[in-house]
């Protein structure tokens, strides 16, 4: 499951919505959990090198390595950030971690939504904004229901003459 939050203006002229990766571990706890895991790991490690299995200490010691690349990978993932603004004139797309990574705007007369489905079946559909000829893809972690829902808010927000007067969700 992700997170999409649906954010006004507080001059009620702009939506945005914010979606993000549902982060179920923290950088501290995935630290405190690693540390444990490794401590774990180099223990047995150990004991087997005392015991003349000396080989086992390089296997243990890139199983660790390994598994911190994973947590850091993961971890990273889960930071990303997508911001639709749709206002009065401009739908705007906004990807990034720590900072602005992409950006991409039309105007909103212009925008279509789409929801492309996959020719294979068990693959997820994608959620795509596209105006002439350029497409940007958002909500590519979400759920498939998440996905659905969100495109037809976004199509109702962008086709709707007087949107500011829209009810929202």
């Amino acid at each position: 499951m992700a997170v999409i939050e649906l954010v006004f203006d507080p001059s009620g002229q702009d939506r945005h919505w914010v979606i993000r990766p549902n982060r179920s571990l923290s950088w501290q706890w995935a630290v405190r959990v690693y540390a444990v895991i490794s401590l774990c790991c180099a223990g047995i490690g150990i004991a087997f090198a005392l015991h003349g299995f000396w080989t086992v200490l390089p296997f243990a010691g890139f199983e660790v390595v390994v598994l911190g690349i994973a947590f850091y990978l993961c971890l990273a993932r889960s930071q990303v950030r997508e911001i639709v603004s749709v206002n009065a004139d401009i739908v705007t797309v906004e990807k990034g971690r720590d900072s602005l990574q992409e950006h991409w705007e039309c105007p909103r007369a212009w925008a279509r939504i789409s929801l492309e489905r996959s020719p294979i079946a068990w693959y997820p559909s994608r959620l795509v904004i596209a105006f002439q000829g350029r497409q940007v893809e958002i909500g590519r972690f979400l759920a498939e229901q998440e996905r659905r829902e969100l495109a037809d808010e976004l199509e109702q927000t962008i086709r709707h003459k007087d949107w500011r007067l829209m009810p929202s969700g």
